[in-house]
């Protein structure tokens, strides 16, 4: 297998869109990405290549986040939670 194959197997692997869970705050995203409400109207994010997505449902401008979080002091834990080994048997 070549190199350049190699490369090109691995980057088609990567996920085209990240989202970070921000510590007491949005959902930050970033990538190519359609946002779509429940009636399918579409959000125009020309031009945007990261948003961030109201968490704390406290925004007035949901579903993007407007810093709300902040100002109420709005706290959230942001990290995965390691799950505990189930016993079997």
């Amino acid at each position: 297998m070549s190199e350049e194959l190699v490369v090109e197997q691995v980057e088609a692997a990567k996920p085209s869109v990240k989202i970070t869970v921000r510590p007491n705050g949005p959902f930050r995203v970033e990538g190519l990405i359609e946002l779509v409400d429940v009636n399918g109207q579409v959000w125009d994010l020309t031009g945007k290549p990261a948003i961030s997505l109201c968490r704390c449902g406290l925004s007035s401008k949901r579903p993007f986040c407007d810093g709300t979080h902040g100002r109420e002091g709005w706290k959230c834990d942001a990290s995965p939670v390691p799950v505990e080994p189930v016993a079997l048997g």
